[in-house]
């Protein structure tokens, strides 16, 4: 007899004819009738998933999934002409802008986004006035675009009918050309003054002492190079070169017959002015500048140098980091074609002054506009794509926190901050600000200052 299990399998061999008969008219195909669909169901489902997910990172990629025309917190970019728009609470409506830095302004939240959007999309919200601010820069420099390096700014003689003119470069590093370590340059600016340039300072040279000074100095007949104002505002500012004032010069003094004003000199070459009440050292830059003003070769007096009655009132200033040299430096044999110099120097790697360094080519200035009487540079540089976080500051000593921050773009502008907080708005969170000297920041012409308040002003 057979068994049950006999039994089950031809009922199911009879029911599997039965269902075969109904779908496709044949009691005994070669498969089963359902694999086929069951196949293509399975073939269907895998192919829709994967359109599902492929349209989701397409709109996670370009920013376009689920983009609500009413989100604040969005610079909405319309798809084919590229025209922005922010979407304001206080009205309900969508408002042009100017440019890209104005939306991010005007946008709600710490990070707005810009994100693409169908026309169709926004013609669903009332439009409102046009806002932003003018001129503010229609492109920033991303985050990890940003330069660190430190800021240079040369001279050269060739402008127009050998004009001076000025290159400021932005965050370039100039490896070549020579140091100017342990040399003076003689310059002039464009209004005849001189200076003597050393040690990445500046030293007037009174115009009236000018000849005297290069002959005692020992200078001999080199003509000082012409520079531009801008460069030569920028280099840190000495002291005159001047000898120290010596009051009631010619009086009797307590040093036998030597008179007040008197230099003299010993068995170690050590030179010293006699003042009333005895003898004050000089370094050798104070005794020629001594001479300079008129006091005379110092009188030898041998031994008795050594047992003079020293005077109370110092005059040396060896020690002073912002007095002048305390040996006369030797100048340069002969101009330069071109001189930078990158600020804040660094002592430690010896440079500053740089003699002709290669020099990228900058953007030409456009001066009109800028305040009367203010210098800018002829030229500026800036990485294209690269700009800079800047925090102006009026030495290298001042604390963090005490100058503007602002932007500089790639088209050598600079663009202030109305605050700090601003920079995650554009941006820069956890960017800290690059301290640039004062004197550099102002050779940059001055662009829109980036003010949330400004921006929500209408332009219509």
């Amino acid at each position: 007899m057979p068994s049950r299990q006999d039994q089950l399998h031809s009922y199911q061999y009879s029911l599997q004819r039965v269902v075969a008969a109904l779908v496709t008219h044949d009691p005994d195909p070669s498969r089963s009738p359902l694999r086929r669909a069951g196949t293509t169901a399975l073939v269907s489902l895998l192919i829709a998933s994967l359109a599902v997910v492929g349209a989701t990172i397409y709109g996670v990629l370009t920013g376009q999934s689920n983009v609500n025309p009413k989100d604040a917190s969005v610079v909405f970019q319309e798809k084919g002409s590229g025209a922005r728009y922010v979407y304001l609470k206080s009205d309900d409506k969508l408002h042009p802008v100017l440019n890209y830095t104005s939306g991010l302004l005007l946008a709600e939240g710490e990070t707005p986004k810009l994100k693409s959007i169908a026309a169709d999309k926004l013609a669903t919200v009332g439009l409102g006035p046009t806002l932003g601010i003018p001129e503010a820069p229609d492109s920033l420099p991303d985050a990890d675009a940003l330069l660190t390096e430190r800021w240079s700014i040369c001279t050269d003689n060739k402008g127009e009918e050998g004009r001076p003119r000025s290159t400021l470069l932005i965050g370039d590093k100039l490896t070549d050309g020579t140091t100017g370590t342990g040399e003076a340059l003689l310059v002039r600016d464009p209004d005849g003054q001189n200076f003597m340039i050393y040690n990445n300072r500046r030293f007037f040279v009174p115009a009236d002492r000018l000849t005297a000074t290069k002959r005692i100095l020992n200078w001999g007949a080199q003509e000082s190079w012409q520079v531009s104002t801008a460069w030569l505002n920028a280099v840190p500012r000495g002291v005159d070169l001047l000898p120290p004032p010596i009051p009631n010069s010619g009086d009797d003094s307590v040093v036998g017959d030597l008179k007040v004003g008197r230099l003299v000199t010993g068995p170690d070459k050590q030179v010293a002015i006699i003042l009333a009440d005895g003898a004050a050292d000089l370094t050798p830059m104070q005794g020629k500048l001594m001479q300079v003003a008129g006091a005379g070769a110092p009188i030898d007096l041998g031994n008795d140098f050594l047992t003079m009655p020293a005077s109370k009132t110092r005059l040396s200033d060896t020690n002073d980091p912002n007095g002048l040299p305390a040996e006369v430096p030797k100048l340069r044999d002969a101009n330069p074609s071109q001189v930078c110099i990158t600020l804040p120097a660094d002592p430690k790697s010896g440079d500053g002054i740089r003699i002709d360094p290669t020099v990228p080519a900058g953007f030409a200035v456009d001066s009109n506009g800028a305040a009367p009487g203010t210098v800018l540079a002829d030229f500026v540089h800036v990485a294209r794509g690269k700009g800079v976080v800047a925090e102006g500051v009026a030495s290298a000593t001042a604390p963090a926190g005490s100058g503007t921050v602002s932007v500089v773009t790639d088209t050598g502008r600079i663009y202030p901050l109305a605050s700090r907080e601003l920079l995650t708005k554009l941006g820069y969170a956890g960017v800290k600000p690059r301290q640039v000297p004062s004197e550099l920041i102002s050779l940059l012409p001055q662009g829109a200052s980036l003010d949330p308040a400004k921006a929500g002003q209408s332009q219509s």
